[in-house]
């Protein structure tokens, strides 16, 4: 019944993914094309949406351990995230404002209905992120091998969302016709309505633990002190024992952590700082590479009867995690030496160095005047970061999972998207840099250092991955030791 469960989380995490990557495809786009921002601005907006995306998690999180569970929040999340995508389309389908390129917000009425729309999908998608892994690491919690497997599998169904959005909404778009984007958000709500639909069908039937039990009705707090205070009754002989069960019933969401508990959380804390420095320049990659190869790559490809749209090369990179996640999973489940989790993070982030080694490649290229690059070393550099993808962000939702003490389980799911929201905030800072020839201005990171071309930009990056690898490698033994 448990794998009914996790069926039926990979159709809305297809729904999802389908929701919120489209939107990551089209919205820069929208915003430059449109509204006419500059690139540096939307390319930071952007960022700092992303980032707001998993700070909302917190809440969500909160919200599953204290007050409504994880099961009543994805419906919440899904609505909200819906609502915000008619608004959107709703925006796109005002008069096209006249304004001049420009890199602040005018607050005329489409980016008013911008910023109101961007705040509903910040707050649903960030319940729903939450709600879902809380359910499957409550499902799972057990088997730590079985449940990095299925966070993979999860990730495999948000990145099948995501490539069919792409791949969608480059046709519906095309090379972004302004007058068509109210029809790529409107696309993106109704996969949402697809996924409330399929999740109230099947939700009371398959999102059952091995007892029959509905998942995630209940606030995880409440859970235990409801299992505390069934236990200490089967006890119950004497008035002293009463006594002692009132306290622990009075006092349950007061438990102290034991040491081990505090390593736990310690190791989770270090490794969501790797993560947070590692999805800084993932994420770059991912908003600013579209903008690079309408600029600078070919986009047909031969025998393939319709062109690569700035849209369809958002689709490469999950097509990636679709297709080497078996793969992977099968490598490490086939191998008998162990191969802990903090050796595979120090994988990612070197298969996630090779592909800014590529990129530092391409970039000189494009700083000599090329602007015919071939669309291959595009598709070979995001096959390539999507191992980086597929070594990284399930392992690390496995390693909370797993690792935190049952009674913060949701909240410190939470925290990691935190941190991935301070990564992805900093990413839009990072792009913010990302070199723009219809912008005079040299523009200094941390007012110091010059991004005058892309090889700059991208030496930024390989720089910053050296050390992180460095000190990872380093410090792996003493990190482990935490465990």
């Amino acid at each position: 019944m448990i794998e009914k469960s996790l069926k039926t989380l990979f159709l809305i995490e297809i729904c999802e993914g389908f929701a919120f990557y489209g939107i990551g495809a089209i919205l820069t786009l929208f915003m430059v094309q449109f509204l006419n921002l500059n690139l540096s601005f939307a390319l930071l907006i952007y960022g700092v949406y992303s980032g707001l995306v998993y700070i909302s998690t917190l809440l969500g999180g909160h919200l599953c351990d204290k007050y409504i569970g994880s099961r009543s929040l994805i419906n919440v999340g899904s609505i909200t995230m819906m609502v915000g995508l008619l608004l959107l389309s709703y925006g796109a389908s005002l008069n096209h404002p006249l304004t001049p390129l420009h890199s602040s917000f005018l607050f005329n009425m489409p980016e008013i209905i911008l910023i109101i729309s961007l705040i509903c999908v910040i707050i649903g998608a960030g319940f729903l992120r939450v709600s879902i892994s809380s359910i499957v690491s409550t499902l799972y919690q057990k088997d730590e091998n079985e449940l990095e497997s299925n966070f993979t599998f999860l990730n495999m169904a948000l990145n099948i969302g995501a490539v069919s959005a792409s791949l969608i909404l480059g046709l519906t778009i095309g090379e972004g016709n302004p007058l068509l984007y109210k029809y790529g958000f409107l696309i993106l709500a109704s996969s949402l309505i697809i996924g409330i639909v399929i999740y109230n069908l099947f939700r009371n039937k398959y999102l059952i633990n091995e007892n029959g039990e509905k998942v995630g009705t209940k606030p995880l707090i409440k859970t235990i002190t409801k299992f505390n205070e069934a236990k200490d009754k089967i006890n119950e002989t004497t008035d002293k024992i009463k006594e002692s069960t009132n306290k622990i019933k009075e006092n349950t969401d007061k438990i102290k952590l034991t040491k081990i508990e505090k390593n736990h959380i310690k190791f989770i804390l270090i490794i969501e700082v790797i993560s947070l420095i590692f999805f800084i320049g993932f994420e770059v990659l991912d908003s600013t590479l579209m903008f690079f190869a309408k600029d600078y790559v070919l986009s047909s490809i031969t025998y393939l009867p319709f062109k690569v749209t700035p849209e369809m090369i958002k689709f490469i990179e999950p097509l990636g995690v679709i297709i080497f996640s078996p793969i992977i999973i099968g490598y490490f489940a086939s191998k008998k030496e162990d191969y802990n989790l903090v050796s595979k993070i120090i994988m990612g982030i070197i298969v996630l160095l090779i592909s800014y080694i590529i990129f530092f490649v391409l970039a000189i290229m494009a700083d000599n005047g090329v602007t015919n690059i071939s669309i291959i070393f595009i598709i070979i550099m995001e096959l390539i970061r999507s191992l980086s993808e597929i070594l990284v962000l399930p392992i690390i939702l496995s390693i909370v999972s797993k690792y935190a003490p049952k009674q913060y389980l949701s909240r410190l799911i939470g925290l990691f998207y935190c941190f991935l929201a301070g990564a992805y905030t900093l990413s839009g800072f990072m792009a913010s840099f990302f070199p723009d020839k219809n912008n005079m201005i040299i523009p200094k990171l941390f007012g110091i250092i010059p991004v005058a071309n892309f090889k700059t930009f991208s030496l930024i990056f390989i720089v910053m991955y050296l050390v992180l690898l460095l000190v990872t490698f380093v410090s792996k033994n003493k990190i482990k030791s935490l465990i």
